[in-house]
């Protein structure tokens, strides 16, 4: 057994073998009945806590407003995707931490920052504390002799946000003014070559997300910001805080909810990102320059290469069509794309240049006839196999669609040779549903964060939306928002555990690992969304008082570590 899988045995328990531990992919289950599980796994609750199997304990690393030692800063609110970066000593390192947005009102929702912020900064929000409150935290963690870790003092700790100084890479923003900051920011991940990726999602809340075929925005929104600006994989160096943040235009200007890459040495970087909207693609990044791990890849392998947007045909096979100049025009019926003037065949008869193209990547994409898809999350490489399994947290409404299933779907594509191809083929892996007592686990509903631990095992994380969550009858049965463990090999491939529960009107996100396997960092985002704060004659599943847990105390998102006890 690898020594990754291994050590991960840790966090799970010791003796934990078999199909689980082996990590041999979906297409080699093994032939294994009536092994108990990893853990015990929970039943769903409406309880207003983290709850966790026996034997589990979390341990809050920092909440939203905690102030970041050596810093000027706090730790900004609902956090999402994390990333363990070791360090020399094994029980340090550096852990960063996005800021998706801020819980203003919204149809269904409080606003409960508004209603929060007060009592916790004691003054109302200003919008300057909106745009320093999403972005990204890089936290600089030391484990004590007890196992709990502590963010410490040190020029590794900082933040950046909707201000910070920024740069950029590819075809798009070479001439842009003022380039600055990050917002929205979802999922991402580590690469080989030790940065991370960081990606912008639903930034139209903030600035202006149209742009004309010349590839240029407007300033404003609540932000008051070049809408161009924002949208894209920006690429962040925890180690070296004089390093200024790239934004890789290549990889398109969209919904960003993650990246995924691939980078196998001596080949191109093969990155996987998901436009998290209703009838959104999923695409695709090859670079251009191959990747080398002893060479320096920071900055660059992410500046070059060729962008595109998948086409799933309803047999099971697929293909990748490249946001290019040359790409014909293949227009999606009902979408929405610029203006097609008559005798346009091509893309470039449309746009200016490919800068244009890929800032506005989603209506280029319909023009070249990419599918429509039930608003793709996460997607993530299997780490043994290179499988590609895509999170779909909902259904589509476009003329056609492969996606009528509410309860969302994961799906699992295999490219056609080395993955630089324009071929797959995909399936239909794990469709969303009510609860698989024949099969001894548990259904989710609405799968977004996904996160492979060494051996190959599906971690999910779900987000039933607060409109839903605990209110539509047909979600009900699921309770709170959970996290859950699902084999990819064995006899109990694509069965559900489940591991965690959020609290009320919360959603998990973002697992990760040290490399030793013995913690779990993991995202608590935005409890009490719907209802605030819980107060005298509330009661769960309404409203949230975590993580204080007294009627009365303000909900407030906060990252956590969980580890046996």
């Amino acid at each position: 057994m690898a020594r990754g899988r291994r050590q991960f045995l840790k966090f799970l328990g010791a003796g934990f073998t078999g199909a689980y531990a082996s990590g041999l992919g979906p297409l080699a289950a093994a032939a294994q009945t009536g092994r108990p599980a990893p853990f015990q796994p929970i039943q769903p609750t409406t309880r207003d806590d983290l709850v966790l199997p026996s034997g589990f304990r979390y341990d809050i690393v920092a909440r939203w407003s905690d102030p970041l030692p050596g810093t000027h800063s706090r730790l900004g609110y609902n956090a999402d995707f994390t990333a363990f970066l070791p360090l020399k000593d094994p029980r340090e390192g550096v852990l960063v931490v996005n800021h998706e947005y801020v819980s203003l009102p919204e149809p269904g929702e409080i606003g409960v920052y508004n209603q929060t912020f007060p009592l916790v900064m004691g003054r109302a929000p200003r919008l300057e504390d909106e745009m320093r409150d999403v972005g990204v935290s890089v936290l600089h963690l030391r484990q004590n002799d007890a196992g709990r870790w502590a963010i410490i003092p040190s020029p590794l700790t900082r933040r950046y946000d909707a201000l910070s100084p920024m740069t950029a890479s590819g075809p798009a923003l070479q001439t842009a003014r003022g380039l600055a900051g990050t917002l929205e920011n979802c999922s991402g991940c580590h690469t080989p070559w030790q940065t991370v990726l960081t990606c912008e999602e639903n930034f139209q809340d903030c600035v202006p997300e149209a742009v004309d075929t010349s590839g240029r925005g407007r300033v404003g929104g609540r932000f008051g910001r070049d809408g161009a600006h924002f949208g894209w994989v920006v690429e962040i160096d925890p180690l070296d805080p004089g390093w200024t943040p790239v934004k890789h235009t290549m990889l398109g200007r969209f919904r960003h909810e993650n990246v995924a890459l691939r980078a196998d040495p001596g080949g191109p970087v093969i990155a996987y990102m998901g436009d998290d909207r209703l009838n959104g693609h999923v695409h695709r990044f090859v670079s251009d320059e191959r990747y080398a791990p002893a060479a320096g890849s920071r900055g660059s392998l992410l500046a070059r290469g060729r962008l595109y947007a998948a086409v799933f045909h309803a047999d099971g096979t697929g293909e990748w069509r490249e946001l290019a100049p040359e790409t014909p025009l293949h227009p999606a019926p009902e979408s929405s794309h610029p203006r097609v003037s008559r005798g346009a065949k091509t893309l470039g008869q449309v746009y200016a240049d490919l800068g244009a193209i890929v800032t506005d990547a989603f209506r280029a994409s319909n023009l070249i006839g990419a599918t429509p898809t039930g608003r793709p999350e996460d997607i993530e490489v299997h780490p043994l196999d290179k499988s590609v399994y895509i999170a779909f947290t909902g259904s589509a409404t476009a003329r056609g669609h492969l996606f009528p299933n509410i309860y969302g779907e994961i799906w699992r594509i295999v490219e056609e040779g080395d993955a630089t191809g324009t071929r797959f083929t995909w399936m239909r892996w794990k469709a969303g549903g009510p609860n698989e007592t024949r099969r001894g686990g548990r259904g989710l509903a609405s799968p977004d964060n996904l996160a492979f631990d060494p051996a190959g095992n599906l971690w999910v994380v779900t987000d039933i939306t607060t409109v839903r969550l605990n209110a539509d009858a047909r979600f009900t049965v699921f309770g709170n928002n959970g996290m859950f463990f699902v084999p990819t090999a064995g006899p109990d491939a694509g069965v559900a555990l489940q591991f965690a529960s959020a609290p009320c009107e919360a959603e998990l996100a973002g697992p990760s690992w040290p490399d030793n396997r013995e913690t779990m960092f993991l995202s608590v985002q935005h409890p009490g969304e719907g209802s605030g704060i819980r107060g005298a004659g509330v009661a769960a599943p309404r409203g949230s008082n975590w993580p204080g847990g007294r009627r009365g105390d303000p909900p407030l998102p906060a990252v956590v570590a969980i580890r046996r006890q």
